[in-house]
């Protein structure tokens, strides 16, 4: 049901705006709001208006933003941009009794449309949904692991994997392009699950950006590392980390490679790049709904005239990613 429209109630003085009203709380102190969406719901929420209401008011000066839009803005997923919805925000300062600008000031960089900004835990709920109990991520980082870089969205995430003549993954290098959810982010982490438990040794170097930490666990076959971004983002900045990954001297071939995305990504890239004296007879990519879930949407893959295959998916929804294959050549 919509709740009815409560104009400014009058005091002593007069008249009390949306913002004044606002800013009235426990303590007499104002609450702070720096960013658009923090203005939009405190202002909305002192007026009593519902989203619906607003809606109807926006559609009486003929103004039409949805209902859902009007959310996304509060919410913070997204900002008005095109010039109707810029329109829309000095109707709606009016219409809450805000002084003119009081709003529209607020938007002075530009965001994203849609959901390339996400609220923050949205990584957190869906990585327990795709992980399963007892997996190694959450073995190293305890209750973390699903904190695990929960103030970034990754926009994009590029990654080529070389086997060596075993037929070992013996190098992954990864560019991520990274967005902050929240103010104050200053590193990732990444984390990479090795086939080979055996596996002696990592060593990680970073391209662009700074490694502040590396936890390798040998009998887990797990390495997690923080790589700094030199500053702390503010909500909205975008950061790009580029690093390899060397994997120490093994002898256990290795037959797929595959990644996690918590949420959707714009572009994710996996290229693999197979050692001339140690081809694979059979290669395809896959997709999978969680860690324990059976693999689906198999694809054949065939090799280039570099000896490489990838996989770069239309419409990148979270879960997990994928190649594998059976190679040909003797066993060490």
């Amino acid at each position: 049901m919509n709740q009815p429209y409560h104009p400014p109630v009058p005091d002593d003085t007069g008249y009390r705006t949306a913002a004044e009203t606002a800013d009235r709380t426990v303590g007499g102190q104002p609450p702070t709001r720096n960013t658009f969406d923090e203005a939009f719901r405190t202002a909305l929420k002192a007026s009593g208006l519902s989203l619906q209401r607003l809606h109807h008011h926006l559609g009486q000066r003929g103004v039409a933003v949805s209902p859902v839009t009007l959310s996304h803005w509060q919410r913070g997923r997204s900002q008005p941009e095109r010039r109707q919805s810029l329109r829309a925000v000095a109707e709606i300062e009016d219409i809450l009794g805000l002084p003119r600008g009081a709003l529209q000031t607020l938007l002075t960089s530009r965001r994203p449309r849609g959901r390339a900004v996400s609220t923050p835990g949205e990584s957190s709920e869906a990585l327990s949904r795709i992980l399963s109990p007892g997996a190694p991520l959450e073995v190293v980082l305890g209750a973390d692991a699903y904190r695990f870089n929960e103030d970034l969205v990754s926009l994009s995430v590029q990654e080529t994997v070389l086997l060596d003549a075993y037929g070992c993954i013996a190098r992954y290098a990864v560019s991520h392009v990274v967005r902050a959810a929240q103010d104050g982010v200053s590193r990732l982490t990444a984390h990479h699950n090795l086939d080979d438990i055996e596996t002696p040794s990592v060593q990680v170097a970073v391209q662009c950006g700074r490694l502040e930490a590396l936890r390798f666990r040998q009998e887990l076959g797990s390495a997690v590392f923080d790589i700094g971004f030199g500053r702390p983002l503010r909500r909205g900045d975008t950061a790009i980390v580029d690093y390899t990954l060397d994997v120490g001297p093994r002898w256990k071939p290795s037959d797929h490679h595959e990644r996690t995305l918590a949420v959707p990504v714009r572009q994710y890239l996996l290229h693999i790049f197979f050692h001339p004296d140690r081809l694979p007879s059979v290669v395809f990519g896959y997709y999978k709904q969680a860690s324990g879930a059976e693999r689906r949407d198999i694809r054949p893959l065939v090799l280039d005239a570099s000896h490489s295959v990838h996989i770069m998916p239309a419409k990148c929804t979270g879960g997990i990613y994928g190649i594998a294959w059976e190679q040909e050549g003797p066993d060490r």
